[in-house]
């Protein structure tokens, strides 16, 4: 269904979305100059740069929202982000696509940082950070062992980089790199417990510590690196960050089209047709694909990919993370005398509180992430079941939260049909030898998303990427 620009701005502000039926089951295509196949940043921004250009474009976005891996939960307290919650000071191009865009964003850093650190909870005994180093549950090496478990993969990762220049992590030439991150931290002197408790049952990237390279590691940290040399600062949208892609949307000519996920897209020699699983169907000269691969796997691309960019789409893997929302009735961790927040070898995984109230005191509620094989497992029990155990865990983990706590919230990235998980990871052997191949033409048929970049992650990549994949559509 098409949004209405004008009112798909009344819509965004909470005033109704004026949907209209366009090319449903039609069998003659409507025609374009080019068709954006995806509604996240890297989408939008495409459709953009393609207009400046005087192209008459269409987008077409599966769900029934824009935003992509953007989910702003705007109708709880402190709207929580499901997704992506902020951009550093050196995310150049979103803080100016953000101003283009007129969406007002507010500084979130101090946010973050305010109050004490997370209390560190292990086979449900609390221990302070004072007593973790001496502590017989402590796996570490001696010279490590003042880290904190979700600490170290990271801390070891920066001091023994396995490539000084994190830039070059995907370049073939270091496939003897391209190695596990268990392997590489075998290789630091971490046990396999040591692993477990550092990696494995929060991993950053991957399932577990054997399921993701090194080198991806290498790249997030000295993206990192990158963006704190910049400055200390972070914003997000005022209101949620979904703001930001519903501004987006709202300033193109042309139609953002949702509830359209795609079947098929069969290429000739004056360009391509699009075909929905509606059978409604759409044609232009080019095509750019923003697509997740998780969700470019269910699509019918004729003729197909390159064998190895098909390869790639079909074995690269998307990051499992699910993320609950409670609130507190009341601030049990000011009668326990425990930091709000926590890290916790249980299955209530990271409990983070979120200050977005009128002051950075105020906790408007916690967010509780579970990252890997443990965002498989709160899955498997089913949003109601899991948002139950885990209030259940805190409880017995924090007696003052008894009957404290409400469930507001679950969402499931990998449950998400069109995403498939929250982002694009590399297990050992597929950063030198897959990655490069994901941002090449095929045929008609451009491709740009966060997966596409080598050197910036999260929305500063998909911009970069919706940048250059116009520059390629435009030179071809």
């Amino acid at each position: 269904m098409s949004v209405n620009r004008r009112k798909f701005m009344m819509g965004s502000a909470g005033l109704g979305l004026s949907l209209l039926a366009v090319g449903c089951g039609s069998q003659t295509p409507k025609k374009y100059d080019a068709i954006v196949l995806g509604a996240g940043i890297s989408g939008l921004r495409a459709a953009q740069l393609l207009e400046d250009s005087g192209l008459s474009v269409v987008v077409l976005e599966a769900r029934d929202r824009v935003g992509g891996r953007i989910l702003s939960l705007t109708d709880l307290p402190g709207n929580p982000e499901m997704g992506f919650n902020s951009m550093g000071s050196g995310y150049g191009r979103g803080l100016d696509t953000a101003k283009q865009a007129g969406v007002e964003l507010v500084e979130v850093g101090s946010r973050y940082r305010y109050g004490p650190p997370s209390g560190l909870y292990i086979k449900g005994e609390h221990i302070s950070r004072e007593a973790w180093p001496t502590h017989p549950e402590n796996p570490f090496p001696d010279a490590l062992k003042t880290f904190m478990p979700a600490e170290l993969p990271f801390v070891l990762v920066g001091k023994n980089p396995p490539l000084k220049d994190w830039t070059k992590w995907s370049d073939p030439t270091n496939a003897a790199l391209d190695i596990s991150l268990a392997e590489f931290l075998g290789q630091q002197g971490l046990s396999e417990e040591a692993i477990r408790l550092s990696c494995d049952l929060t991993p950053y990237h991957g399932r577990n510590s054997r399921d993701v390279s090194s080198l991806m590691y290498n790249f997030s940290g000295g993206f990192v690196q990158s963006q704190m040399a910049a400055g200390g600062e972070s914003f997000a949208a005022k209101g949620g960050n979904s703001k930001l892609p519903e501004a987006m949307a709202a300033g193109l000519k042309g139609d953002v089209i949702l509830d359209k996920p795609v079947a098929a897209i069969e290429q000739d020699a004056s360009g391509a047709t699009v075909t929905c699983r509606d059978g409604s169907r759409f044609q232009a000269a080019k095509v750019i694909c923003s697509l997740p691969l998780a969700a470019l796997r269910n699509v019918e691309i004729t003729p197909g990919l390159s064998e190895l960019q098909a390869k790639a789409v079909q074995e690269i893997k998307y990051q499992p993370i699910s993320v609950a929302f409670l609130t507190a009735k009341s601030p049990f961790w000011e009668e326990d005398g425990l930091a709000p927040g926590m890290w916790s070898d249980s299955e209530s995984g990271t409990f983070i509180p979120q200050r977005y109230g009128a002051t950075e005191e105020e906790v408007t509620g916690f967010l509780i992430q579970a990252r890997g094989d443990r965002a498989f497992e709160w899955d498997k029990l089913g949003s109601e079941a899991a948002l139950a155990k885990i209030v259940s865990e805190i409880e017995a983990l924090r007696p003052a939260a008894k009957g404290k706590l409400e469930a507001r919230h679950y969402h499931s990235w990998s449950g998400d049909e069109f995403s498939g998980g929250a982002w694009a990871y590399y297990g050992p052997g597929q950063a030198t030898s897959l990655h490069n191949v994901l941002a090449e033409p095929a045929g008609a048929i451009g491709f740009c998303g966060e997966h596409t970049e080598t050197t910036s992650r999260g929305v500063e990549g998909a911009l970069a990427s919706a940048e250059r994949v116009v520059l390629e559509t435009l030179s071809a």
